[in-house]
């Protein structure tokens, strides 16, 4: 007993441990309450904030619908009141031009008026006039017609020109390029009848006779040996531009061009259109008659079984060809092709193809992937994918006709009226012959082919070696079989080929060669004027846009200097760019040849059209994070620009763009990383215009009020040709 209680007794805690232990419970009990109270202050801090931030988003919405309220009613009351302006513009010019056509007295017919232009046709045709100089006038006034009937075409809208009236307009164009074709053919067959020995057919003593070079206008060819001692006539015609594609089945599926309209549109609404295109004019130079070998010409047929040729010239004495402006055929082909037409297979693989054009140049990556139509044929020529250019040659042989004899100062020649016969080649009995597996590609033992060797047409840039491609009669086509043995001399911009058969043939370039583009910029030069300046693959493109529009000039002269400084009107500017092979207009489907950057459909299109709302005043430029943007959201430098001179870097801000809502951005182009931070002392807007004038200066926002309807017009229809939001890609 006295054991335990000594044991109690030893445990009891003196009074200082005592103390020290209720300051140490103490201060457990204060540190627990302070992590209460702290975190229940962090609590009430982050239901502030997202309080907060739900008040902002709900300021925001309310702003948001408030601008969206205010603004978009705004928005399609300009795009709507500049869409009706333009078009009454336009239509009072198109009224001015009908009326100017009616009061000429110049003698010539008015092609939209059945009466005059079939009475004028039937007439041509019934002409027994035999001077030349007077059936080539008779062609350039033709000429003139095509190109006053094409114009209204494509100039007038669906809505003024009925189907009927449209289907009228195309068969006088059809019936006029035949009258054009019947010209040429009786001009070569009057110079065939009344040569005189020794001038035109100066080497027609010559035994052997292989082929002839014409200095002057850069090209030669060399004739089969098969024809070297044959009665007939070479004649080389070069049109300055392409009037046969159109007469390809693939043309109107796949047709290249563009009719975009020349006004404003409604907000969301789709505005390509591929269209055909034809050219303004066509220089014909004719290269010469042989009496001794030359080379066939492949006929065609169409509407009449009357053959279609064209014009080549006689050689004068000191061995010049004299230039001769002709005419325009409707139907001029090839009928020597053997080959049928391929069956076009579907295909859903991946094409990829790169072709380095020169060494100093950089490779473009062409991309087709999932496409959803037939493939064509390896030899059949794409117009989706590749373009002719520099108009269409005729490699043809003619048989001579019946040749003068003078005797005793009379002259004396047989009378026939059977018009221009073509000689075939190769002739029918080769025609069955199979070539020996000896023998190289496209030739055969008994019809050796022919050559042609010619310097690239000088209205036409070529950015790579073009190819030749034949035009198939059979299959209304252009092919690349039956040509082989193909040279060429970058240096001297020189093409050699050969050839199966003779036949029309023209030069072809990839339709996208100048794209996808590295960058651009569109920034305002004056009032009512800007500047859109393009760096596609390989060249830099600047387009001054007013009410019309000009390819800008440049220091050193080019093939397109017939282009260059001229006004025109948006939609003409850019059929005369492709046709001449500056081609920065992607086609409906570029996204299966070429890479780009896919953005959605309606906000592009929007932001094409504000942009052009802000021109004057506002410089736009592509910034490369716009490739790291979700397919709804476009992103963009832009700055206001009044003086037209350069920009400072430190000026340009980058502006996102959403279906929703636009707003800037504090980042730069030069940033590292891609952040959608919004800048300081911004607002949020529904739309590109809306902010762009609410960030402007009082100048730049009188300037926008006060821009051209026309100006505003010729912007947009560019933008929207060049798609330059989706084509600008990087490319490593």
């Amino acid at each position: 007993m006295s054991s335990i209680m000594s044991s109690a007794k030893g445990q009891r805690l003196t009074r200082s441990e005592e103390k020290l232990l209720r300051q140490e419970e103490e201060r457990k009990r204060l540190e627990e309450e302070e992590i209460r109270l702290a975190a229940e202050r962090v609590e009430r801090e982050r239901l502030e904030k997202l309080r907060l931030e739900e008040e902002e988003r709900a300021r925001i919405a309310a702003a948001d619908k408030a601008r969206k309220e205010l603004e978009l009613p705004e928005l399609y009351q300009i795009l709507e009141g500049n869409r009706f302006i333009i078009q009454k513009v336009h239509k009072s010019q198109r009224e001015m031009k009908k009326w100017q056509r009616y009061m000429r007295c110049d003698g010539t017919p008015d092609p939209t008026i059945p009466q005059e232009i079939n009475t004028f046709i039937n007439l041509s045709k019934e002409n027994p006039n035999t001077d030349i100089k007077t059936l080539l006038e008779g062609g350039r006034v033709i000429l003139q017609l095509l190109d006053e009937l094409e114009m209204v075409l494509r100039d007038t809208p669906p809505d003024e020109l009925p189907e009927g009236i449209s289907d009228q307009y195309q068969q006088t164009i059809w019936d006029l390029q035949e009258l054009l074709s019947n010209i040429n053919d009786k001009a070569t067959d009057i110079l065939l009848k009344e040569y005189e020995e020794g001038k035109i057919l100066k080497y027609g003593f010559v035994l052997k006779f292989k082929g002839y070079a014409f200095v002057n206008y850069h090209l030669e060819f060399e004739l089969p040996k098969p024809l070297a001692m044959s009665d007939i006539a070479v004649r080389i015609l070069h049109t300055d531009y392409d009037h046969i594609s159109c007469r390809s089945h693939a043309f109107n599926a796949h047709q290249r061009a563009f009719k975009t309209k020349l006004v404003a549109v409604e907000i969301r609404q789709d505005m390509h259109e591929d269209i055909e295109v034809q050219g303004e004019g066509e220089e014909f130079q004719t290269i010469e008659d042989q009496k001794i070998p030359e080379e066939q010409k492949v006929h065609e047929e169409q509407k009449t079984p009357e053959e279609q040729q064209t014009l080549e010239s006689k050689q004068l004495p000191d061995e010049e060809i004299k230039p001769i402006r002709l005419t325009r055929s409707r139907s001029a082909v090839s009928s020597g092709s053997k080959e049928e037409t391929e069956l076009r297979s579907r295909s859903s693989s991946r094409v990829r193809v790169v072709e380095d054009v020169d060494a100093k140049l950089p490779s473009i990556e062409l991309v087709s992937e999932k496409v959803s139509y037939e493939a064509i044929a390896m030899s059949i020529v794409d117009f989706n994918q590749y373009t002719p250019l520099g108009g269409v040659y005729y490699f043809d042989i003619l048989k001579l006709p019946p040749q003068p004899k003078f005797v005793k100062g009379w002259r004396i020649v047989q009378m026939k009226d059977t018009g221009l016969m073509s000689a075939p080649y190769p002739p029918e009995s080769n025609k069955e012959d199979s070539p020996t597996p000896d023998e190289k590609e496209g030739e055969s033992r008994n019809a050796p082919p022919a050559g042609i060797t010619l310097k690239l047409p000088s209205k036409a840039l070529f950015f790579e070696q073009p190819k030749p491609a034949r035009w198939d009669q059979t299959g209304k086509q252009w092919r690349t079989d039956g040509i082989h043995s193909i040279t060429f001399e970058p240096e001297e911009q020189i093409l050699s080929f050969k050839m199966d058969t003779f036949n029309i043939f023209t030069l072809i370039q990839r339709y996208y060669v100048n794209m996808p583009f590295q960058s651009w910029i569109l920034k305002p030069a004056a009032e009512n004027e800007a500047i859109l300046t393009v760096h596609a693959a390989f060249t830099k493109v600047e387009i001054r846009m007013k009410d019309l529009c000009q390819l800008c000039p440049v220091p050193v002269e080019d093939n397109l200097s017939h282009l260059r400084g001229k006004w025109m009107t948006a939609s003409t500017l850019i059929v005369s760019m492709i046709n001449a092979g500056l081609n920065i207009f992607p086609g409906t489907n570029s996204e299966n040849y070429v890479k780009i950057n896919e953005k959605n459909k309606m906000v592009t299109q929007n932001t094409y059209m504000e942009m052009a709302l802000v021109s004057s005043a506002i410089a736009f430029r592509s910034s490369n994070w716009n490739m790291s943007t979700e397919p709804e959201e476009i992103l963009l430098q832009a700055c206001e620009s009044l003086t037209g001179e350069m920009i400072p870097e430190d000026d340009w801000s980058l502006y996102m763009l959403r279906p929703e809502r636009c707003h800037k951005l504090k980042m730069k182009e030069s940033s590292e990383e891609l952040s959608n931070e919004i800048a300081e002392n911004t607002d949020f807007y529904s739309n590109l215009y809306h902010m762009m004038r609410g960030l402007a200066s009082d100048a730049a926002k009188e300037r926008i009020l006060n821009t051209d309807h026309l100006f505003l017009g010729s912007v947009q229809e560019i933008l929207e040709a060049t798609k330059l939001l989706t084509h600008t890609v990087q490319v490593n």
